[in-house]
């Protein structure tokens, strides 16, 4: 837990961090850093999403976050490749506070169908690195343009490969990075 409140800390001074840290480090802590940007339910359009490097690691999180949502009657919506698009879709536009899924898919979702994030607070990518070199930084690139003003945290294991740094350069020159320790 104290891993993560280093980052909601952290992202308290910015709008956009670069957390250089292993998976194991912070996927299972981040709900914290959702109900800080998220804390009670609202109507209307999502208010944090959460791009996972593949489907499992988006249903594990999913999972997760599911029995934490409920008490507080926030929504959690799993949107992934190898699930229905229809059905995705359409619990888009149901409406939800929080989105977890994977680039290519929120992607295919957001600019065919144009879900409404006004009210975006939170944009989390997890493993970034991994992103770049699966050829999502296109997908990237074309959703971090049209997000609102929100705060936006990579995760990182890799943070200073080529692509990595290219991308985060070229489109958050002002990042601030934060090196969360081996010990989880």
């Amino acid at each position: 837990m104290a891993q993560i409140n280093s980052v909601i800390k952290a992202l308290g001074t910015t709008h956009s961090l670069l957390v250089n840290a292993l998976a194991p480090q912070y996927e299972h802590e981040l709900w914290p850093l959702i109900t800080t940007h998220v804390p009670q339910p609202e109507e209307g359009s999502p208010r944090a999403i959460i791009l996972c490097k593949d489907d499992q690691q988006a249903r594990a999180i999913h999972a997760q976050f599911i029995p934490l949502a409920k008490p507080l009657d926030l929504t959690v919506d799993l949107i992934v490749e190898k699930g229905n698009k229809l059905q995705q879709r359409n619990d888009l536009f149901d409406g939800t506070e929080i989105i977890v899924g994977t680039t290519r898919r929120m992607a295919e979702l957001y600019f065919q169908n144009g879900f409404n994030i006004k009210k975006l607070k939170l944009f989390v990518i997890l493993e970034l690195d991994l992103h770049m070199r699966q050829g999502h930084k296109g997908y990237i690139v074309r959703m971090t343009e049209s997000l609102p003003k929100c705060k936006v945290i990579f995760f990182s294991a890799n943070a200073d490969e080529e692509r990595t740094l290219g991308y985060l350069d070229e489109f958050y020159p002002n990042i601030q990075t934060l090196e969360l320790s081996e010990e989880a």
